[in-house]
């Protein structure tokens, strides 16, 4: 995802790609990739001139760099996934000094199947529908569910009859209960990343499905949140201010 980012954001004529940060223990950190800045480490003197930072990482680095962020009230795009809950209330908490830009998934695309689900959740309500789904990442991915699904899972038990989410089935389970949502992580190869929701009906079944092929997706959406947050006052955010999806 860096790279992915770092290749946009160096030919947008709005931006000045200014540093690449890193954890100094990481085994890419000393890597010299051609036409990247040279990765430099996570500490208050690499921020100086910097007007925005967006963080595809993990959770102990991300609150580091968002520490810095406060300090320094420096706009933060995080597509970082994982965290507990009391990261998440720091990251809010940090809201209210800077702007913060926060998604499970920076893709338009993505963005438009929240919105979706949340339709079909709330049409489908009372009606019988059963809400299933599943999610597919490369075997390097460590979090499951991934940070879209718990997202597409949040939507349904707001808006669904579903409200107790189920992580795999084995055995005698006994029959499916109106409360359940199935949730399944595959994991495997190098794919980017794929979610469906199903919402299975007598007669009948209705798929949202998202496919993902390119990071590329991912950060340029990722580049386009840290435009729009380059005008706001502090504040949380999510990819549907920037594209205006209601979900």
């Amino acid at each position: 995802m860096g790279r992915a980012i770092g290749e946009i954001a160096a030919t947008d004529d709005d931006l000045n790609y200014r540093v690449a940060l890193d954890d100094a223990g990481h085994p890419a950190f000393s890597q010299k990739i051609e036409g990247f800045p040279e990765a430099r480490e996570i500490n208050a003197e690499n921020l100086q001139g910097v007007a925005g930072l967006i963080d595809f990482s993990l959770p102990p680095a991300t609150m580091k760099v968002l520490a810095l962020c406060v300090e320094k009230k420096i706009p933060m795009v995080i597509g970082t996934t994982g965290f507990d809950d009391a990261q998440l209330a720091e990251i809010k908490a940090a809201s209210e000094t800077i702007p913060i830009l926060m998604s499970s998934n920076m893709s338009v695309g993505v963005n438009l199947l929240f919105a979706l689900t949340r339709a079909a959740a709330k049409a489908l309500k009372g009606k019988g529908y059963d809400a299933e789904m599943y999610e597919i990442h490369h075997k390097h991915k460590k979090d499951a569910p991934s940070g879209t699904a718990k997202t597409l899972e949040e939507i349904i038990l707001e808006h669904h009859d579903a409200s107790e989410p189920v992580y795999g089935r084995a055995g005698h389970t006994g029959e499916r209960r109106q409360e359940e949502l199935g949730s399944f992580a595959l994991r495997g190869g190098d794919v980017v990343g794929d979610h469906t929701v199903f919402f299975l009906g007598s007669g009948e079944r209705i798929e949202l499905k998202h496919q993902a092929v390119s990071r590329s997706t991912f950060a340029g959406g990722a580049v386009s949140a840290l435009k729009f947050l380059a005008k706001k006052e502090p504040g949380f955010y999510s990819m549907a201010d920037v594209l205006n999806l209601e979900f």
